[in-house]
């Protein structure tokens, strides 16, 4: 009798790819159960292959879709899997992590992480530092900058992950911490004191503070919450309404993808307006832009 041996790469790359696209920060598109978006990239999955739309091209296998994704080297892409996705043993491949695994805090990173997100992004540093000092965003030990995502309660549900070190002309890391809940929670900022009744969303947590240093609320008053969905919601998360708010400002990216969300939104909920970042794709490339001396 031949025992049949199984190539470990083999297993890896059979991790499926549909949980995967969502530790990559894909949401998938209500219309369509094969397609997922992300606001810089558009796929299909079928079969453990994938095709992006909009870079018009694509690839098989769960390594494949982690280095289109995040833009990484083989070795890069493998620690990834290994930390979200990871291969049983026995063969068998793992479903996709339910239990809630943040990367643990490193204090010696955060200088780094804070300096990135302030030379490369534009961000405030005196609203990082306030992040930062309320356990809202966090440093990981690969220099990733973590940011926390809660309910309207303050219960922690995930994390957004953004990599502020990567090489000339790769795309950064992004991605979600293995078991978050985006349904749940979301990275969320307070423009005030005041009870949130309006609140903002945006695509990430980047936009999402880019959207707190413009100060974007187009009738500023008292009691605002800028949120992060993670991608693009069609439907108002259902932990939004903890807050009661009175109105929503869609403030998703100015694309077809935004446009197309920020439509289903005020189709169902009266308490929808839209609010795009006139000249520019997101906040973020906005506020970039104004910050150039």
């Amino acid at each position: 009798m031949t025992t049949r041996h199984t190539d470990p790469l083999d297993r890896v790359r059979a991790i499926p790819l549909e949980p995967l696209a969502v530790a990559l920060g894909y949401r998938r598109d209500p219309t369509d159960r094969a397609r997922y978006r992300r606001n810089d990239s558009v796929i299909s999955i079928n079969n453990g292959r994938f095709y992006d739309h909009r870079a018009a091209t694509g690839g098989g296998g769960a390594i494949d879709l982690v280095i289109h994704a995040t833009g990484c080297r083989f070795p890069d892409a493998l620690r990834f899997l290994r930390d979200h996705a990871p291969a049983e043993p026995d063969g068998t491949v793992a479903r996709a992590p339910r239990r809630l695994q943040l990367p643990r805090d490193t204090p010696a990173a955060w200088p780094g992480v804070r300096d990135a997100l302030v030379r490369n992004r534009a961000l405030s540093a005196d609203i990082l530092d306030t992040c930062r000092t309320r356990g809202s965003i966090l440093a990981d030990h690969r220099h990733n900058a973590v940011f926390i995502c809660r309910t309207a309660t303050g219960q922690i549900t995930g994390a957004e992950l953004l990599g502020t070190r990567h090489q000339a002309g790769a795309r950064s890391f992004k991605g979600m911490a293995p078991g978050s809940r985006k349904a749940r929670g979301g990275f969320h900022i307070a423009c005030d004191t005041g009870t949130p009744r309006t609140v903002i969303l945006t695509e990430s947590a980047v936009d999402a503070l880019s959207a707190r240093c413009l100060r974007i609320d187009p009738t500023p008053r008292t009691g605002a919450v800028i949120v992060s969905t993670a991608g693009v919601a069609t439907t108002l998360p259902a932990w939004i309404e903890d807050w009661k708010p009175d109105r929503i400002v869609c403030a998703y990216d100015a694309d077809e993808t935004g446009d197309h969300a920020a439509s289903r939104l005020a189709r169902t909920d009266p308490r929808v307006t839209r609010l795009r970042p006139e000249g520019e794709k997101d906040w973020n490339d906005l506020l970039r832009k104004r910050s150039k001396p």
